[in-house]
Protein backbone atom coordinates (compact mmCIF):
# COMPACT_ATOMS: atom_id res chain seq x y z
CA UNK A 1 0.00 0.00 0.00
CA UNK A 2 1.56 3.14 -1.03
CA UNK A 3 1.55 5.98 1.90
CA UNK A 4 0.91 8.50 -0.82
CA UNK A 5 -2.26 9.24 -1.80
CA UNK A 6 -4.07 11.68 -4.32
CA UNK A 7 -5.10 15.08 -2.61
CA UNK A 8 -8.51 14.40 -3.06
CA UNK A 9 -8.45 10.84 -1.17
CA UNK A 10 -5.82 12.84 1.54
CA UNK A 11 -8.48 15.28 2.36
CA UNK A 12 -11.26 12.47 2.51
CA UNK A 13 -8.81 10.42 4.87
CA UNK A 14 -8.38 13.38 6.94
CA UNK A 15 -12.55 14.27 6.96
CA UNK A 16 -12.72 10.33 8.15
CA UNK A 17 -9.88 10.15 10.35
CA UNK A 18 -10.67 13.64 12.33
CA UNK A 19 -15.25 12.15 12.31
CA UNK A 20 -13.51 8.95 13.86
CA UNK A 21 -11.43 10.75 16.28
CA UNK A 22 -14.40 12.64 17.52
CA UNK A 23 -16.32 9.63 18.00
CA UNK A 24 -13.47 8.12 19.98
CA UNK A 25 -13.35 11.27 22.57
CA UNK A 26 -17.25 10.84 23.34
CA UNK A 27 -16.98 7.79 24.83
CA UNK A 28 -14.88 6.36 28.36
CA UNK A 29 -11.58 4.68 28.23
CA UNK A 30 -13.62 2.22 30.04
CA UNK A 31 -15.90 1.84 27.62
CA UNK A 32 -13.43 1.54 24.49
CA UNK A 33 -11.90 -1.65 26.35
CA UNK A 34 -14.72 -3.03 26.02
CA UNK A 35 -15.46 -2.27 23.07
CA UNK A 36 -12.00 -2.96 21.14
CA UNK A 37 -11.09 -5.77 23.21
CA UNK A 38 -7.61 -3.61 24.11
CA UNK A 39 -5.87 -4.15 27.19
CA UNK A 40 -5.23 -1.23 29.25
CA UNK A 41 -1.80 0.08 29.52
CA UNK A 42 -1.77 2.79 32.69
CA UNK A 43 -4.56 4.87 32.47
CA UNK A 44 -4.93 6.22 29.56
CA UNK A 45 -3.34 3.86 26.58
CA UNK A 46 -5.21 1.05 25.20
CA UNK A 47 -2.98 -1.76 23.67
CA UNK A 48 -3.65 -4.72 21.24
CA UNK A 49 -2.76 -6.50 17.83
CA UNK A 50 -3.68 -5.70 14.85
CA UNK A 51 -2.65 -8.97 13.62
CA UNK A 52 0.56 -9.45 14.75
CA UNK A 53 1.34 -6.04 14.88
CA UNK A 54 1.13 -4.25 18.43
CA UNK A 55 -1.02 -1.11 18.94
CA UNK A 56 -1.24 1.06 21.05
CA UNK A 57 -3.82 4.46 21.43
CA UNK A 58 -2.91 7.13 23.71
CA UNK A 59 -6.35 8.26 24.84
CA UNK A 60 -5.57 11.40 25.97
CA UNK A 61 -3.13 12.93 23.16
CA UNK A 62 -5.64 10.89 20.25
CA UNK A 63 -2.15 9.44 19.28
CA UNK A 64 -2.66 6.12 17.08
CA UNK A 65 1.39 4.78 18.08
CA UNK A 66 2.16 1.62 15.27
CA UNK A 67 4.95 -0.06 14.13
CA UNK A 68 6.80 2.32 10.85
CA UNK A 69 6.81 -1.29 8.94
CA UNK A 70 2.89 -0.49 8.42
CA UNK A 71 2.41 3.11 9.03
CA UNK A 72 0.87 4.16 6.06
CA UNK A 73 -2.49 6.35 6.06
CA UNK A 74 -4.88 3.09 5.24
CA UNK A 75 -3.54 1.47 7.87
CA UNK A 76 -3.74 4.48 10.42
CA UNK A 77 -7.43 5.18 9.30
CA UNK A 78 -8.28 1.26 9.41
CA UNK A 79 -7.21 1.00 12.85
CA UNK A 80 -9.05 4.18 13.61
CA UNK A 81 -12.49 3.16 12.63
CA UNK A 82 -11.80 -0.35 13.94
CA UNK A 83 -11.10 1.69 17.95
CA UNK A 84 -13.80 4.30 16.86
CA UNK A 85 -16.83 1.84 15.35
CA UNK A 86 -16.45 -1.52 17.32
CA UNK A 87 -19.18 -2.07 19.15
CA UNK A 88 -17.69 -4.95 20.97
CA UNK A 89 -19.50 -7.87 19.95
CA UNK A 90 -17.59 -11.12 20.82
CA UNK A 91 -17.17 -13.39 17.68
CA UNK A 92 -19.82 -16.16 17.36
CA UNK A 93 -17.94 -18.94 15.59
CA UNK A 94 -20.23 -19.03 13.00
CA UNK A 95 -18.34 -18.22 9.47
CA UNK A 96 -19.88 -16.42 6.32
CA UNK A 97 -18.29 -15.46 2.86
CA UNK A 98 -17.99 -12.20 1.92
CA UNK A 99 -20.81 -11.64 -0.25
CA UNK A 100 -22.97 -12.45 2.63
CA UNK A 101 -21.84 -9.52 4.69
CA UNK A 102 -23.81 -6.69 5.17
CA UNK A 103 -23.20 -3.74 2.36
CA UNK A 104 -20.64 -6.37 1.23
CA UNK A 105 -22.39 -6.16 -2.69
CA UNK A 106 -20.48 -2.90 -3.84
CA UNK A 107 -17.24 -4.19 -2.94
CA UNK A 108 -17.70 -7.25 -4.72
CA UNK A 109 -15.71 -6.62 -7.92
CA UNK A 110 -12.79 -5.76 -6.31
CA UNK A 111 -12.56 -7.93 -3.28
CA UNK A 112 -11.27 -11.42 -5.03
CA UNK A 113 -8.78 -9.12 -6.89
CA UNK A 114 -7.28 -7.47 -3.99
CA UNK A 115 -7.25 -10.39 -1.63
CA UNK A 116 -6.99 -13.71 -3.51
CA UNK A 117 -5.04 -13.17 -6.87
CA UNK A 118 -2.39 -11.02 -4.43
CA UNK A 119 -1.92 -14.44 -2.32
CA UNK A 120 -1.74 -16.45 -5.60
CA UNK A 121 1.43 -14.28 -6.73
CA UNK A 122 2.92 -14.65 -3.45
CA UNK A 123 2.17 -18.20 -2.84
CA UNK A 124 2.90 -20.23 -6.14
CA UNK A 125 1.69 -23.68 -4.82
CA UNK A 126 -0.18 -24.71 -1.70
CA UNK A 127 2.39 -25.72 0.59
CA UNK A 128 3.83 -22.02 0.36
CA UNK A 129 0.25 -20.59 1.12
CA UNK A 130 0.46 -23.03 4.21
CA UNK A 131 4.11 -22.39 5.38
CA UNK A 132 3.37 -18.58 4.93
CA UNK A 133 0.09 -18.55 6.72
CA UNK A 134 1.97 -20.22 9.44
CA UNK A 135 4.49 -17.69 9.70
CA UNK A 136 2.06 -14.93 9.39
CA UNK A 137 0.22 -15.80 12.50
CA UNK A 138 -1.90 -18.05 11.62
CA UNK A 139 -3.32 -20.72 13.62
CA UNK A 140 -4.61 -23.70 11.57
CA UNK A 141 -7.87 -25.03 12.95
CA UNK A 142 -10.35 -27.87 12.06
CA UNK A 143 -13.15 -27.31 9.22
CA UNK A 144 -14.19 -29.34 6.98
CA UNK A 145 -12.10 -32.96 5.48
CA UNK A 146 -11.91 -31.44 2.23
CA UNK A 147 -10.40 -28.13 3.46
CA UNK A 148 -7.31 -26.55 5.38
CA UNK A 149 -8.49 -23.53 7.20
CA UNK A 150 -6.10 -20.83 8.79
CA UNK A 151 -7.46 -18.81 11.63
CA UNK A 152 -6.13 -15.03 11.81
CA UNK A 153 -7.23 -12.13 14.16
CA UNK A 154 -6.79 -8.91 12.77
CA UNK A 155 -8.09 -7.22 15.59
CA UNK A 156 -9.30 -8.93 19.33
CA UNK A 157 -12.87 -9.23 17.79
CA UNK A 158 -11.79 -9.27 14.40
CA UNK A 159 -11.45 -13.03 13.47
CA UNK A 160 -11.36 -13.69 9.95
CA UNK A 161 -10.48 -17.52 8.07
CA UNK A 162 -8.17 -17.95 4.78
CA UNK A 163 -10.01 -21.44 3.22
CA UNK A 164 -7.94 -23.73 1.16
CA UNK A 165 -10.47 -26.00 -0.83
CA UNK A 166 -8.21 -29.24 -1.88
CA UNK A 167 -9.72 -30.01 -5.76
CA UNK A 168 -9.62 -32.97 -7.47
CA UNK A 169 -10.64 -34.00 -11.43
CA UNK A 170 -13.42 -32.48 -12.02
CA UNK A 171 -13.33 -29.12 -9.54
CA UNK A 172 -10.91 -27.15 -9.31
CA UNK A 173 -8.63 -25.75 -6.05
CA UNK A 174 -9.81 -22.87 -4.44
CA UNK A 175 -9.24 -20.41 -1.60
CA UNK A 176 -11.39 -17.94 -0.10
CA UNK A 177 -11.94 -15.37 3.01
CA UNK A 178 -14.05 -16.21 5.79
CA UNK A 179 -15.12 -14.02 8.51
CA UNK A 180 -17.56 -14.32 11.53
CA UNK A 181 -20.82 -13.41 11.01
CA UNK A 182 -20.90 -10.65 13.95
CA UNK A 183 -17.81 -8.99 11.76
CA UNK A 184 -20.03 -6.10 10.21
CA UNK A 185 -20.85 -5.02 13.66
CA UNK A 186 -16.83 -4.36 14.53
CA UNK A 187 -15.94 -3.02 11.32
CA UNK A 188 -17.99 -1.72 7.50
CA UNK A 189 -17.50 -3.16 4.51
CA UNK A 190 -15.26 -0.96 3.18
CA UNK A 191 -12.60 -1.36 6.45
CA UNK A 192 -13.04 -5.16 5.81
CA UNK A 193 -11.77 -4.79 2.44
CA UNK A 194 -9.29 -3.00 3.56
CA UNK A 195 -7.93 -5.32 6.41
CA UNK A 196 -8.09 -8.17 4.21
CA UNK A 197 -6.13 -6.78 1.43
CA UNK A 198 -3.32 -5.80 4.20
CA UNK A 199 -3.34 -9.41 4.98
CA UNK A 200 -2.86 -10.49 1.40
CA UNK A 201 -0.17 -8.01 1.62
CA UNK A 202 2.15 -9.77 4.25
CA UNK A 203 2.92 -12.96 2.02
CA UNK A 204 4.64 -11.18 0.27
CA UNK A 205 6.96 -10.15 3.12
CA UNK A 206 7.43 -13.67 4.56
Amino acid sequence: MNSTLPKYEQKNYEISKEKALQEISKKSIKDLVKTTGAELEGENILKFHFFSFPIKFDFTKSELIIPESIKTKSTEGLIIHYIAYSKGNHPSGNWIQFYQIKDATLYLPVFQKRTIDIINKAAKTPEQFFNKALKLGAKEIDFISSARAFKFFAFPFFPLLIVYYEGDEEIPSEMKFMFDQNCISNLPAEDIVITSQFLSLQFFKV
